[in-house]
């Protein structure tokens, strides 16, 4: 185990004063971690789990930072939204690197839709060496129809259990078969309607199909089986011809963590994912 510290620090981006907290291992490094935040939360992250994968990390000698975005925890600033933190990454890799002289290369670390933002601003810095993403937002009202279909409304009608549960009167029949009805006809709608002008601006997944398409090093994907962000993002990458060909990709590397909720809340979850992140870090 590394010995390590932790620094706060104080930067500039434009007009505002960012926050985030440096965990700074004692042996040298090259590659860092910038955790960024998914959600409106700040750099600790749910159940301080921003905080405790900084600490796994330093202690297996990989350094990191986590910062407070523009409007958000101790950071100055308004609040501009998952899609417009380019200037706020930036400038934290910009200190990130000042305070651990010895890094070069930096991997965005981001859960949710963080990691829906490092799909998209990846390919623009070459100081951006690799990605981990954990259950990518990808909602809009588009694709849950279609997670329904597949995660809810399948099993509900096919497992005998289910069968059950619903002669039992356990399971409301007429709102499921309602909401099935109203889901199946927008996932009809959706096919229907999707005409899009070469002209439109592209939507956020667009943007980040995009970004996943240019970005040319590694990644890596965890997301977690009981979770509707992780089951929306599978099938639209199992669904859709160009996003199969990115997620394909070489060096695109995919896990799930069986069990796990959203912000891996469980400390077993939570392990592994530290875990599965140390060990690709130091394969690059």
């Amino acid at each position: 185990m590394t010995e390590y510290k932790e620094k706060g620090l104080v930067f500039r981006c434009a007009d505002n004063r960012l926050v985030g907290v440096a965990a700074i291992p004692e042996t040298e490094a090259h590659v860092g971690v910038l955790i960024m935040v998914g959600g409106p939360q700040y750099r600790a992250g749910s159940h301080r789990q921003f905080t405790l994968l900084a600490r796994s990390l330093a202690s297996a000698g990989i350094p990191s930072l986590r910062f407070d975005y523009a409007g958000m925890g101790d950071s100055e600033g308004d609040r501009l939204g998952f899609e417009k933190i380019d200037l706020d990454v930036a400038a934290a890799i910009d200190i990130f690197q000042d305070s651990v002289p010895g890094i070069s290369h930096v991997i965005l670390w981001g859960l949710c839709d963080a990691a829906s933002s490092a799909m998209m601003l990846a390919h623009r810095d070459v100081r951006i060496k690799g990605m981990v993403l954990l259950n990518p937002w990808v909602h809009s009202g588009e694709y849950s129809p279609a997670v329904k279909l597949s995660h809810f409304y399948r099993p509900l009608f096919t497992q005998k259990d289910q069968w059950r549960r619903l002669l039992s009167g356990k399971i409301a029949l007429l709102p499921a078969l309602k909401e099935l009805a109203q889901d199946g006809l927008s996932l009809v709608g959706k096919y229907l309607s999707r005409r899009k002008s070469a002209q439109a601006q592209l939507f956020f997944v667009d943007e980040m199909l995009d970004g996943l398409q240019r970005f040319k090093d590694d990644v890596l994907l965890i997301l977690s089986s009981n979770d509707l962000a992780a089951k929306e993002f599978s099938t639209l990458a199992d669904s859709d011809p160009s996003w199969q060909a990115a997620m394909h990709k070489p060096g695109v590397e995919v896990h799930s963590i069986d069990g796990a909720d959203h912000t891996f809340s469980q400390r077993r979850a939570q392990d592994l994912v530290a875990e599965l992140t140390i060990q690709w870090v130091k394969r690059l």
